[in-house]
C-alpha cells in the first residue's frame, strides 16, 4: 500500500494482496515480535503487539490534548485536534527519526490500530444513522431544497470549470485527471451528523439558523449518497461490464429492502419484547451481531462496510425509548476511544512531504475551488430565497465545514488507489485548515441572542387595564407541576384579566442529531411517552378546564442541548409575545427538608435565560413537599398564603405588579412586606417605589385579604428578622432579584453568595433554612444590572 513504506523494516514485510472488490494490505511478521506460546514477555515491552496499542492510544490522547489547549483561541473541534495530533506523531514530523517510527508504529502495530479504529468509525456510523430523523426530510421547505440542492451542485461544478481551464493552460499528469471527479465529489458533501456536531460545539443547533442550516444539510447529504450509489455503479460498469453494473445496482436494492422490511420490523419487535434488564442486554446483544451481519454483507453486494452499518442505524426509530439506550450504551466507548483512533490514523497517514510535488498547486486550485464554489452557491441561493445576508454568510461558511466523515471518504479512496498520497495530504491539510478557520468566524458572526435585544423587552401590565398576560412555563420534570399550578391558579385569570400559559416542557437532546421544538401534538407517541410530558399536558388542560374562558393553556415540546435550551425559552417567549417567564430553580428538596438533588446544567439554563430573555423572569424555588398547608389556591378552604418582601427598585417593583392579580382571588391571602431603612427612611426610598406602593394600595382599596405591612430597620440583619417572623405564615414569597448595593437593607449580606443569579435576598431565601416556596422575580434583564454569565460562573 502507497504510503506505508515508512513502516518497512527487516523483522516485517507488507505489501498488497487482491480482494475481491479492492487491493488488501497484507503484513507479515515474525510471531515473536508478539508473544510466544508460553506468553512470555520479552525484555522490550514494545516487542509484543498489544503494549504497543496501549502505547499509540496514550500517545494520541495526550498530544491531541496538548494540541487542543494550544489552539483553543481558534475554537478547534476535538475532531481537528486528533488529526492534527495524528499529522505530529506520524511520519511528518516526529516520524523522521525512524527508531521513533519503527518503534511506535511498526507494521504490524498500525495494522492492529487501522483495524481498531475500522471498527470504532463503523459503530459511529451506526450511532449517527439512529439519531437521525429521516422525517426531517419530508418536512423540508422548498428554500431548504432549494439551497442544499445548489449547495450540493455549485462545488461540483464549479471544480469541473477550474479543471477545465488549467487543463487548457497546463499539461496535467494522469493521476490528476483521473482524482478530479472524486475531489468534485467530496468538496460538494456537507454532511448532515458534521454539521449538527458543528452546531452543537457551538451552541447554536436549536437556534433559528441552526435548524435551518440542519434541514439544508441533510438535502445535500441525500444528494450525495444517491450520487454515491450511482458512481459505485459506474465504476463497476467501467472496470467489468454493463451486467456487473446492473446485478451491483440490484444487490445493492435488495440490501436495502432486507434491511428496511426485515431487519427493521424484527428488531423492533425483539425490544418490545423486552420485560426487564437481562433481557435488555440480551436484545442489545442481537442488535450487534446484526449491525456485523449487515456490515459483511454490506461488503458482499459491493459497498463499504460502512454503508450497511449507517443505513441499519438509519431504519431504526430514533430517539427514545430505542434510540436513546442504544446510543448511551455506544457512544461513550466510540466517541470517547475508537473515533479518535480513527482520525489520529487518518492524520498519521498524511505525509506533508508529499505535497511538494510539481502538480500539488493545481490539485490546491481545484480543491479551493470547490470550498469557493460550496460557499459562494450556498450564499447567493440563500439571499435569493430572502435568507437576511448577515444570516446568508454563516449558513454558507457552516456548508464548507468538514468532518470525520469526509475524512472517512478520503481514507477509503486512498486505500481503493482512487486518489494518491498526495492528493490525500492535501484534502485532509485543506479541511483542516478551512473548518479551523471558519469556526471562529460563525461564532463572531452569528449571535441568536441578539434578536431578543433588538426586538425590545416587555414587562408585566398591570391587571386593572383588561390586557391578557402571557406566562412562559418551564417544565423539566413533573416534580414542579404543583408548585406552578399552584401559583398559576393564584395568578387570578379573570375573564376581564385573562391568562394565557405557554407550557414549554425541556428535555436534554439525546439519542437524535436534530433538535426539536415544536407544539406538542406534533410529537411523535414515542418521543412523547419517553419524555414523559403526557402527565404535564394533563395537568394543564385541568387548570384550562377549571379556568374555562378566562385561561388558555398552549403545549410546546423542546429537545435541546442544556448548552443551547436558553435559545429555545427565549425563542418562544419572543415569538409570543409572553410578559413573564417562570423557570424552576435547580436544586430541590427531599421531604425532610434536606436538599434532594442539585443540577449544575439546569442552572446553566435559568442564568443565561435570566441574560438574554425578552422579558421579566420569575425563578421558581419549589419547596412544595415542605408547605404545611394545603393547596388551597386550587379552591380548598385555607386560604394560599402569598408574601411579598418589598425592598425598593425595578424588580421589587415588578414582583408587585405581578402581586397585584393575586388581590382579587377569593381564596388567596396577599401581604406586602414593605421594609424600610430606619436611619436614611426617607433617602432610602426612590420616588418610583412610592408610587408604586400609593398606586397597589390605591387598587386593592379595602381588600380585606390584603395587608401592607411597613417593618423599619438598619441593616441586613434586621431584614432577616423580618423575613423570619412571617415564615411559619408563607406558602409563596414573592422577592425581586436586584437591590441597591449600598442600601443598609442588605448590608452584611452581600460578602457571601452562592446563588448571584438569584440576588441578595432570593440566594438568602434558597437555602435550607426555609421551608416555603419562593419566587425571584427579575424585570426584564439589562446590562448595567447582570452579571456576565462568565463572571457568575466563576463565582
Amino acid at each position: 500500500m502507497e504510503g506505508m513504506k515508512h513502516w518497512q523494516s527487516k523483522d516485517a514485510t507488507i505489501g498488497s494482496v487482491s480482494g475481491p472488490f479492492q487491493t488488501e494490505i497484507l503484513v507479515c511478521q515474525r510471531t515473536d515480535n508478539i508473544v510466544n506460546s508460553q506468553g512470555v514477555w520479552y525484555s522490550n515491552p514494545f516487542n509484543s503487539a498489544m503494549p504497543v496499542l496501549m502505547f499509540q492510544i496514550i500517545l494520541v490522547f495526550f498530544a491531541a490534548r496538548i494540541l487542543f489547549l494550544f489552539l483553543k483561541p481558534l475554537r478547534p473541534s476535538l475532531t481537528i485536534a486528533y488529526i492534527l495530533a495524528g499529522i505530529v506523531i506520524g511520519p511528518s514530523v516526529l516520524g523522521h527519526n525512524r527508531r521513533y517510527l519503527a518503534e511506535v508504529f511498526p507494521p504490524g502495530g498500525i495494522t492492529i490500530l487501522m483495524t481498531f479504529s475500522e471498527l470504532g468509525f463503523l459503530i459511529h456510523l451506526f450511532t449517527i444513522g439512529v439519531q437521525i430523523d429521516t422525517g426531517i426530510l419530508r418536512r423540508a421547505r422548498k428554500r431548504e431544497l432549494l439551497i442544499g440542492t445548489m449547495c450540493f451542485l455549485s462545488p461540483y461544478a464549479v471544480a469541473y470549470l477550474s479543471y477545465f481551464a488549467l487543463k487548457g493552460l497546463v499539461d496535467l499528469d494522469g493521476s490528476l485527471r483521473y482524482s478530479v471527479p472524486y475531489i468534485a465529489i467530496v468538496n460538494s458533501l456537507s454532511s448532515f451528523p458534521v454539521i449538527t456536531s458543528l452546531l452543537t460545539d457551538l451552541r447554536i443547533l436549536n437556534s433559528d439558523l441552526g435548524r435551518f442550516a440542519a434541514h439544508v444539510s441533510l438535502v445535500c447529504d441525500s444528494w450525495t449518497w444517491a450520487l454515491s450509489l450511482l458512481s459505485n455503479a459506474a465504476g463497476v460498469a467501467f472496470r467489468h461490464s454493463k451486467s456487473e453494473s446492473l446485478w451491483s445496482i440490484f444487490s445493492t436494492l435488495m440490501f436495502i429492502s432486507l434491511i428496511v422490511f426485515i431487519v427493521r420490523p424484527v428488531t423492533k419487535w425483539s425490544i418490545q419484547c423486552a420485560e426487564d434488564g437481562k433481557e435488555e442486554e440480551v436484545h442489545f446483544f442481537e442488535i450487534m451481531v446484526i449491525l456485523l451481519g449487515c456490515a459483511l454483507l454490506s461488503e458482499t453486494v459491493g459497498q463499504h462496510s460502512g454503508f450497511g452499518a449507517f443505513l441499519m442505524g438509519l431504519a431504526l426509530p430514533h430517539g427514545p425509548p430505542l434510540g436513546t439506550t442504544l446510543v448511551q450504551k455506544l457512544e461513550t466507548v466510540s466517541n470517547s476511544l475508537l473515533v479518535p483512533m480513527f482520525l489520529a490514523v487518518s492524520g498519521v497517514r498524511t505525509d506533508i512531504s508529499s505535497v511538494v510535488a510539481a502538480s500539488s498547486g493545481y490539485t490546491q486550485v481545484i480543491i479551493m475551488m470547490g470550498y469557493v464554489g460550496k460557499f459562494s452557491g450556498t450564499l447567493v441561493t440563500a439571499i435569493g430565497c430572502g435568507t437576511p445576508f448577515w444570516d446568508a454568510v454563516p449558513l454558507s461558511l457552516i456548508m464548507c465545514c468538514k468532518g470525520i466523515i469526509e475524512v472517512a471518504i478520503y481514507v477509503m479512496w486512498y486505500d481503493r488507489k482512487i486518489i494518491d498520497q498526495q492528493v490525500y495530504a492535501q484534502l485532509v491539510l485543506t479541511m483542516v485548515i478551512v473548518t479551523t478557520l471558519v469556526r471562529p468566524i460563525v461564532a463572531y458572526l452569528y449571535d441568536p441572542s441578539s434578536k431578543y435585544t433588538i426586538n425590545g423587552r416587555r414587562t408585566l401590565p398591570q391587571s386593572k387595564e383588561g390586557v391578557k398576560v402571557q406566562i412562559l412555563v418551564c417544565i423539566h420534570n413533573e416534580d414542579s407541576v404543583p408548585t406552578v399550578m399552584n401559583l398559576l391558579e393564584a395568578s387570578n385569570p379573570a375573564p376581564h384579566s385573562p391568562i394565557s400559559v405557554f407550557v414549554l416542557h425541556l428535555k436534554e437532546l439525546r439519542g437524535r442529531c436534530a433538535s426539536v421544538l415544536v407544539p406538542h401534538h406534533h410529537l411523535d407517541k414515542a418521543a412523547s411517552k419517553a419524555s414523559g410530558s403526557d402527565h404535564v399536558v394533563n395537568a394543564f388542560t385541568n387548570y384550562a378546564q377549571r379556568n374555562h374562558g378566562s385561561a388558555v393553556v398552549q403545549h410546546f415540546t423542546a429537545i435541546s442541548p442544556y448548552e443551547s435550551m436558553h435559545d429555545d425559552v427565549c425563542a418562544l417567549a419572543l415569538d409570543k409575545r409572553t410578559h413573564l417567564i417562570i423557570v424552576p430553580f435547580h436544586r430541590t428538596w427531599a421531604i425532610d427538608g434536606s436538599v434532594g438533588s442539585t443540577n449544575r446544567a439546569l442552572r446553566n439554563v435559568n442564568m443565561n435565560v435570566m441574560g438574554k430573555a425578552p422579558c421579566s423572569i420569575g425563578v421558581l424555588i419549589d419547596r412544595g413537599p415542605l408547605a404545611s398547608a394545603p393547596h388551597a389556591a386550587a379552591g380548598e378552604a385555607t386560604p394560599y398564603r402569598v408574601f411579598v418582601l418589598f425592598l425598593g427598585g425595578a424588580d421589587d417593583r415588578e414582583a408587585l405588579t405581578y402581586s397585584l392579580r393575586m388581590a382579587d382571588h377569593p381564596w388567596v391571602s396577599l401581604t406586602i412586606v414593605w421594609v424600610k431603612s430606619r436611619e436614611h427612611e426617607n433617602e432610602g426610598e426612590s420616588q418610583f417605589d412610592k408610587e408604586a406602593m400609593g398606586d397597589f394600595r390605591a387598587k386593592v382599596g379595602n381588600n380585606r385579604k390584603v395587608k401592607c405591612v411597613e417593618e423599619m430597620t438598619r441593616d441586613g440583619v434586621g431584614t432577616i428578622q423580618a423575613i423570619r417572623s412571617v415564615e411559619t405564615a408563607v406558602d409563596l414569597l414573592i422577592v425581586g432579584k436586584h437591590h441597591d448595593p449600598s442600601s443598609p437593607l442588605i448590608s452584611g449580606l452581600t460578602e457571601w453568595s452562592e446563588y448571584p443569579e438569584l440576588g441578595v435576598i432570593g440566594d438568602l431565601l434558597a437555602t435550607s433554612d426555609f421551608r416555603f416556596s419562593v419566587l425571584v422575580v427579575q424585570r426584564e434583564p439589562t446590562a448595567e444590572r447582570s452579571l456576565p454569565f462568565t463572571e457568575l460562573m466563576d463565582q
